[in-house]
This record gives structure tokens, C-alpha cells and sequence, in this order.
């Protein structure tokens, strides 16, 4: 239990509620909800806002975290109809929260500044994904309407589209751009062609099958938010995972880091026109991608993860065999990256551009390499440890300037780490306890967490009498960081700097559609 956390909710008057030594839970009438979260969002971080409206009242839950303190807050309150006061105007790290409440659960925030739909764009305004068909409320009050893009007029001014159907391997997202000569005056952004109402398809699936959907929320994050899932499952459960899984599960997790982060700066060396330093580290990430169908079987690593361990085992071969690539990658991608950093041209399209700053990115609470790049030091492995991360050593990088150079540097730093932390994993790998037993299936609701490649990834889940999912919450880290990107293109940038701010924030529309 954490005597700091249980401070600031005495401070706010709250009773808490300690489902589990680091998740206490507490509730409030509805009318003074927005004014409870404002208070506790003063020391603590709003790490997620969302509605549940499939297991009886409407009801609104926000997820809390003090910096440094391995303990979360969910402070819910129910609804008595269909709309709620907003946080937004004295919380703007709300905003898309609320604004995906109202086109998924048609619960209008009073008072949002700009309630426009996020994914639902051309959906029939009557038609809310997540609530229920049977029961909900005749009419619903629906959000003012809201211009499709920035209005930008001026001598000079135009404006064309990007997307959603791009060159090359990129996924689809719509941008429109208001340009004045070579600036980037607005960029208006529109995202969810690839909805595919995964929340709503896990309800009534069993736990086992609905993990299956998590795994699939995104390519390059799949393990991680598969592993974020699965933990809050087996914490609704009680279930005890043994030290060999977790070790396992650390050490695939980093894993997907490695091809992640290494995919992300061969982006950017591509979009800075170094083909050859695109194609290094294409074959590193490919190598690791190998590694990856090696051990599990999938190069994405899925159906690697169970509830309550693993579907698989990494023996003592496949571990030395493993090992020994370590080296030579830490090697090659240690050479690339100094290349990258010691070449002008490079470094001269990252420096000032696409910029967020300190005081920004606390704003918007920015997670992963992008909330590092500006000076936002926080890392689920550190600050809330989970699977064998208490057992390592190893460092969390961060940057001050904000810019698109900072973020090289942080995902350059974190592989370093990555392959820190699994030469360790490998190095001390725990002897077998055998099988853990199966899960006994029962009620009950719990959060989840991990650190996935572009940052904190949490899942709340709740079960029903034997098992199956009647509500599942899946806030992946593309939800949080699609938010100031709009605000960094616009940040003093040209039409050539595109490529490189894309690269560099890494985001994947797929993982905020979901």
C-alpha cells in the first residue's frame, strides 16, 4: 500500500479501497467527480479516463498514478443520465477521453470545447459502439457540429490531403495540411479507418479468446499489450505466474522492443534520405524479427502469452543461441548509431524540428519515448514493476529538448538498454518450478500494465462468474501520443520535415483505432 497515494486521497476526501497491495479504488457522487479528478490530478498523473455502460448504471472511471509510486488510483462515479460535466477545460490531458466516451458510449461531457468525433466519422450519429443495443436511451444529446479540419485562411494559404491510402508500408490516417508557401501553417488529422470495435467484440468471449484480440491491437506492440491484458486478468484472478514465465515474459517483451525501436530509427534514416542506414537497420530489426519466430514461433510473438504463464518454453539451446546474437547486435547497432549521430545532414533535419516542450508534454501526460524525448521520466518497468523488471538493472533514458533529434536519441538509448536488461534475463534465468496451475475462473475486475515499445499500455478488465470478458478497457500508448501531434507539426516546421516527424513519433493509427 502506498502512504503517499493514500495521502492525496485523505487530501481530497476520499475513502480508498485496497483491492491489492499497489490498486486501491475509491468512489464519489457523480457532481463531484470532475471536481475530485481536477484535485487529484494536481500531484498525481491522469493516466486514463474512460465509461462503462455494459454491466449496469453508466458509470465514468479515472485511472491515477503518482510519479515514482508503484501504486494506480480508479476513482469512479456513476451517472444518473447521459451526460457528465467535462474535465477538459481545466484538464486538457481529458480531452480525447472524453471525446471517445461520447462516440462510444453516448455520454456528452458538458462544456467539452471541441466534442467532435475521433474514429466515428461517417458513422450514423444515433449508433454508439459500446453501449448496449437493449436498454439504452431513446434519444441521445449529440456534440455541436465541428469544422472536419482547421480553418486556415491568408495570402498565400492552401490546402491538400494525405492519406488515408499512402505509399509503402504505411497504415491508414488522413492528413490535411494548411501550408503557406513551405510552412506548415495546421495539420488536421483523422484517424480511424482501421476501427474494429475490439472492446466490444471481447464482451461475453472468454478470457483466452479475448487475449487474442489484445495481441492484435497492433503489429509492433502486440506482445506488449497482449502482456498488459493478460495481467489484469490473472490479478482479477489471483493467479501467481511462475518466475520462469515472467523471465520469459520480460525477455520476449524487450524483444519487441529491440525490433520496434530498431524499425523506428531505420524510418528516419530513410526520411532523411541515408538509404544504406535504413538498410542496417532493416536487417537488424529483420534479425531480431527471426529471433522472435525462433523462440515462439510467430515473428510478432503471438500466442506466446497464456493466462497464468506461457504456451511455450525457452530452452536451454534456444536461450544460448539467443545469447550469443546479443553482442553482435549491441555491437552493429552501437556503430549505426554513431554513424547516424556524428553525420550533419542527419542531424540537421532532426535538430528544432517537430518540437513539444517540457511543460506540453505534462500537459498532455506524453508516455513512452515521446513523453521522455521531453523530459517526461516515467517507465511502467521502473515505476510499477511487473514481470522479472525488480530483478534487473538498468536505466530509463530521457531528453529535455523535445525535437525530433531527442527522440533519436532516446530510442538509440533504449535498445541499449533492451539488450542490457536480456543479457541479464538470460544470464540468471531461474530453474524450472514446473506448470503452474490452471486458473480458476471467477469473477472480479483488475488493472494491467506494461511497457510497450511506444509506451505505457494499460488494460482494465472485468469478468464475469465464470470468466468471460463483460468489459475490457484497452488504453495502448498511441492513444495519448496521437493527441499533440497535430501541435508538433504545426511547431515551426516545413512540408520536408513531414517525413521526419512521422518517424520520429512512431505512433501506430492501427493501436489508437482499435
Amino acid at each position: 500500500m502506498s502512504d503517499g497515494l493514500a495521502r492525496l486521497a485523505a487530501g481530497a476526501g476520499l475513502e480508498l479501497d485496497w483491492r491489492r497491495p499497489d490498486e486501491a479504488a475509491a468512489s464519489c457522487p457523480e457532481a463531484e467527480f470532475a471536481d475530485r479528478v481536477t484535485e487529484l490530478a494536481g500531484s498525481a498523473v491522469l493516466a486514463d479516463l474512460f465509461a462503462t455502460t455494459a454491466t449496469g448504471p453508466a458509470q465514468l472511471t479515472a485511472v491515477l498514478q503518482l510519479v515514482s509510486d508503484p501504486s494506480w488510483l480508479l476513482l469512479s462515479a456513476e451517472l444518473a443520465g447521459v451526460t457528465f460535466p467535462s474535465l477538459t477545460p481545466r484538464l486538457h490531458a481529458a480531452s480525447w477521453y472524453e471525446r471517445e466516451i461520447f462516440e462510444m458510449h453516448g455520454l456528452l461531457p458538458e462544456g467539452h470545447p471541441a466534442p467532435g468525433p475521433l474514429r466515428l466519422h461517417d458513422w450514423p450519429e444515433e449508433h454508439h459502439p459500446m453501449r448496449p443495443r437493449a436498454g439504452g436511451v431513446a434519444r441521445l444529446p449529440h456534440p455541436p457540429h465541428v469544422p472536419k479540419w482547421p480553418a486556415v485562411t491568408g495570402q498565400g494559404v492552401f490546402q491538400f490531403p494525405l492519406g488515408p491510402v499512402r505509399s509503402g508500408p504505411q497504415e491508414a490516417a488522413e492528413f490535411h495540411f494548411s501550408s503557406g508557401g513551405e510552412d506548415i501553417v495546421a495539420l488536421g488529422l483523422r484517424l480511424g479507418f482501421k476501427y474494429r470495435a475490439i472492446e466490444r467484440l471481447a464482451q461475453g468471449q472468454p478470457a483466452e479468446r479475448a487475449l487474442q484480440l489484445a495481441e492484435r491491437l497492433a503489429g509492433t506492440s502486440g506482445f506488449a499489450n497482449g502482456l498488459a491484458f493478460t495481467r489484469a486478468v490473472e490479478r482479477a484472478l489471483g493467479v501467481t505466474v511462475t518466475q520462469v514465465s515472467e523471465h520469459t515474459r520480460a525477455l520476449l517483451a524487450e524483444l519487441e522492443r529491440l525490433h520496434s525501436h530498431w524499425g523506428t530509427i531505420g524510418r528516419l534514416a530513410e526520411s532523411t534520405g541515408l538509404l544504406v542506414g535504413a538498410a542496417q537497420y532493416g536487417l537488424l530489426k529483420e534479425e531480431a524479427l527471426r529471433a522472435a519466430g525462433r523462440l515462439t514461433g510467430h515473428r510478432y510473438l503471438r500466442g506466446a502469452l497464456r493466462i497464468g504463464g506461457l504456451e511455450l518454453e525457452l530452452g536451454p539451446s534456444a536461450r544460448r543461441q539467443l545469447r550469443a546474437q546479443l553482442d553482435g547486435w549491441r555491437e552493429r547497432a552501437t556503430g549505426l548509431g554513431r554513424l547516424l549521430e556524428d553525420t550533419s545532414t542527419f542531424q540537421d533535419r532532426l535538430d528544432t524540428t517537430a518540437l513539444l516542450s517540457p511543460e506540453y508534454a505534462r500537459e498532455h501526460n506524453l508516455v513512452g519515448p515521446v513523453g521522455r524525448a521531453s523530459g517526461i521520466d516515467r517507465d511502467t518497468r521502473r515505476d510499477h514493476p511487473y514481470a522479472a523488471y525488480s530483478e534487473v538493472l538498468f536505466d530509463v533514458p530521457s531528453r529535455a529538448a523535445g525535437d525530433a533529434a531527442a527522440r533519436f536519441q532516446v530510442h538509440v538509448a533504449e535498445s541499449t538498454q533492451s539488450l542490457r536488461i536480456m543479457a541479464q534475463l538470460l544470464d540468471d534465468w531461474p530453474a524450472d518450478a514446473g506448470p503452474a496451475p490452471a486458473p480458476q475462473w471467477h469473477s472480479g475486475s483488475a488493472l494491467g500494465w506494461a511497457e510497450a515499445p511506444g509506451g505505457e499500455t494499460l488494460h482494465f478488465v472485468e469478468l464475469d462468474p465464470v470468466g468471460r470478458v463483460a468489459r475490457w478497457r484497452a488504453r495502448p500508448p498511441a492513444v495519448v501520443n496521437w493527441h499533440p501531434f497535430a501541435h508538433a507539426c504545426g511547431s515551426g516546421n516545413n512540408l520536408t520535415d513531414y517525413p521526419v516527424i512521422e518517424a520520429s513519433f512512431a505512433i501506430s493509427p492501427a493501436e489508437f483505432d482499435r
